[in-house]
């Protein structure tokens, strides 16, 4: 019996029909307020893009540090020969 998996609108397909499968590429912003300091803002960033590797975790109180790190992420994202 071949594999079956969800594609996002709900249909199952085969996986012998897709043996290349995407890159899978995540990024977590964990946020909360920390009392105590100054900015009183605390985010931290874990994302991975290299199958095999761990994650690269960034924690910052600077929300323009968030933004600035997020932008990279996308900006240095797969081309389409990678998808």
């Amino acid at each position: 019996m071949a594999d079956m998996m969800n594609d996002d609108d709900g249909s199952a397909t085969d996986d012998a029909d897709d043996r290349e499968a995407p890159a899978a590429e995540t990024m977590i912003i964990s946020r909360w307020h920390e009392p105590g300091h100054p900015q009183g803002f605390r985010a931290r960033i874990t994302y991975g893009r290299t199958p095999g590797a761990g994650p690269r975790t960034v924690s910052t109180a600077d929300p323009d540090e968030v933004l600035r790190v997020v932008q990279e992420w996308l900006a240095s994202g797969p081309g389409p020969a990678d998808r």
